[in-house]
């Protein structure tokens, strides 16, 4: 069972997340973009999906569904926060509670498995490791190993990456939870 959270406002409105400024490109699509497929992927593998894309994360938007209690009420298995990054810098992360645990595990399969799809296409695309990060709210208040991916920048040359190989992306995500699943 299988939490997807494309980052950000559903529709941009009334959070896009980071926007690259010369081509109007949004955080919030990419990563739906990303979460749908993912989905799509995990589904074919076997596993059950929900995804929800809220800027409600742990209740500080009522009125908008929130991510934190949808994922504990399902329950999940593991949850996944897709995003994408901004200030220049060039690769992926992703994010976890704490690297020791389940959560850092789930981690460490996903980023491999981005940094070898995704690194082959540009020399460039970075590995920039897993680090643990418990202040995020959907790190810290999901019942579930939990992870926060930041798939690359908006507003460097990874924008290359991010806008023709999504379907790479989405597939290195699917397959980093199918990895975490096998070696349980």
């Amino acid at each position: 069972r299988v939490f997807l959270n494309p980052g950000h406002a559903l529709g941009g409105d009334p959070d896009p997340g980071c926007v690259n400024p010369t081509c109007k490109l949004r955080e919030c699509d990419l990563a739906l973009t990303y979460g749908s497929l993912c989905g799509k992927y995990l589904e074919a593998a076997g596993c059950s999906v929900q995804l929800l894309q809220s800027h409600n994360l742990y209740g500080e938007s009522p009125g908008f569904p929130c991510v934190v209690d949808a994922a504990n009420a399902w329950p999940a298995d593991v949850f996944i926060s897709i995003h994408v990054n901004a200030g220049g810098g060039r690769g992926a992360e992703t994010f976890c509670y704490d690297t020791s645990g389940a959560g850092g595990r789930l981690a460490r399969c996903i980023q491999n498995q981005l940094v070898a799809s995704l690194s082959p296409f540009d020399a460039g695309y970075k590995d920039r490791g897993i680090k643990a990060h418990p202040s995020f709210c959907v790190l810290r208040h999901t019942t579930m190993p939990a992870v926060l991916v930041e798939t690359g920048f908006i507003d460097s040359a990874d924008v290359t990456l991010l806008t023709q190989h999504g379907d790479d992306t989405a597939r290195a995500i699917a397959r980093g939870v199918t990895d975490y699943e096998q070696n349980i």
